[in-house]
């Protein structure tokens, strides 16, 4: 079963590295075989079509990314800590989240992916990145660190504005006083807004 799951993420894994050169339509189920090193015969074991393995490697990585945000919030630290931490993981891993979401936004939609399953996919992402941080948030606002404010909202403002610097920084290598800098002001935008 292990050996089942581990050949589904490394076809998972090699299709996300293919559909980010090259695009979905380009690429085929052949160079994804080859990358994930198992025949095209074994995609079709685990996969109905390049349409599916699209589908799923964006599920496989808003898992993946919601587990790694997800571990870094503590529970007994500040929210200013933990905001510090996750503006740090977003600079840290600028290039891999730009091509990721150019990639998700350029190819999902319905020449690539059925209305029904591009609006499952974007459910799956507001759901990862919103329920599974919320007590994060409320901790937050029960220890008065923090005003009242919608969770949900609050938590999709945030993961808005890491991602949309992401994006829009995309592959720009920044040295790390740039890295410092850019952290410092986006937790400042996050604790206090743009009002002096």
């Amino acid at each position: 079963m292990a050996e089942k799951a581990n050949k589904r993420e490394l076809i998972l894994a090699a299709a996300r590295e293919i559909f980010g050169e090259k695009g979905y339509h380009t690429a085929t189920s052949e160079e994804i075989a080859k990358r994930a090193g198992v025949g095209k015969g074994t995609i079709y074991q685990y996969f109905d079509s390049k349409q599916e393995i699209f589908t799923e490697m964006h599920m496989l990585y808003l898992k993946q990314y919601s587990e790694n945000v997800t571990a870094l919030i503590h529970e007994d630290e500040s929210f200013e800590q933990n905001l510090r931490r996750l503006a740090h993981f977003h600079i840290e891993h600028l290039h891999e989240l730009a091509q990721y979401g150019v990639q998700m936004l350029s190819e999902i939609h319905p020449a690539t992916i059925s209305c029904e399953e591009g609006h499952a996919l974007m459910e799956n992402l507001k759901k990862q990145l919103g329920i599974e941080q919320f007590w994060f948030i409320e901790k937050a606002k029960q220890r008065g660190e923090i005003r009242e404010i919608d969770s949900n909202m609050l938590i999709c403002s945030m993961m808005g504005i890491f991602i949309g610097i992401s994006h829009m920084l995309g592959p720009q290598q920044l040295n790390e006083q740039q890295k410092e800098k850019l952290e410092q002001d986006l937790v400042q935008m996050v604790l206090h807004g743009l009002t002096n």
